[in-house]
């Protein structure tokens, strides 16, 4: 019953978050006390060549982040509200990317595109195999899928821990776990990398205040 009502409430929350800049903003800085660009930002250091892809781009903090690090990138949101407000951040931010309306089942580019694929706090698309075969398809051989798959706040202060009491209510006990802990609470939701030919590789970055967790999946160089 919990579960089911905390499954309905996260859909409810992301449909809406996806058709509004404001909320989106609001819900990735508020309830994560600033901290949700410092996660997304772990990406920078572990992109590999010149050729990025960003999908689900939000608002494009992310994508100009790493155009303003002189990698060329392209952003894609199947979210005509999110794609506006990628293209209005880049504007602000005076970078330059390209920016596409179109779902990640079906990416509009030749095989073997780009160097990096990202992907930050993806909703449940990361776990549809047909996407990861997608991304692995525009990949070249030797290139990266990387994603920001979670993150979660430390008791450090009151304020966190009071945003701590709110993530659960949202998203349950596996709030306080990363990917690996929260596999054995929910099980089936580990991302498919192997289903896609991708190999892979976890990472896990704390500080006193929190734990991010990513999940990369490497292109081999030869089938």
């Amino acid at each position: 019953m919990v579960a089911s009502f905390q499954n309905r409430l996260r859909s409810v929350l992301f449909t809406m978050l996806y058709h509004s800049r404001v909320l989106y903003w609001l819900a990735s800085t508020i309830p994560f006390a600033g901290q949700w660009r410092v996660w997304q930002q772990l990406a920078l250091p572990r992109l590999r060549g010149q050729t990025i892809l960003e999908v689900g781009c939000g608002t494009g903090d992310l994508l100009a982040d790493m155009a303003a690090a002189a990698y060329h990138c392209t952003g894609l949101d199947r979210s005509p509200q999110m794609v506006a407000a990628t293209r209005a951040t880049l504007r602000r931010r005076h970078q330059q990317a390209d920016v596409c309306l179109a779902p990640a089942q079906q990416l509009p580019f030749a095989a073997a595109t780009f160097d990096t694929v990202v992907s930050s706090f993806p909703s449940d698309y990361i776990f549809d195999s047909g996407v990861l075969c997608e991304i692995a398809r525009v990949l070249r051989p030797g290139g990266r899928l990387i994603v920001i798959e979670g993150a979660y706040l430390l008791p450090a202060t009151l304020w966190q821990r009071f945003l701590i009491g709110l993530h659960i209510l949202v998203y349950g006990w596996t709030a306080l776990h990363g990917p690996a802990q929260a596999e054995a609470v929910r099980p089936g939701r580990r991302i498919p990398l192997e289903a896609a030919g991708l190999v892979r590789h976890s990472e896990r970055v704390s500080t006193p205040r929190w734990v991010a967790f990513l999940t990369i999946g490497e292109k081999p160089v030869r089938p």
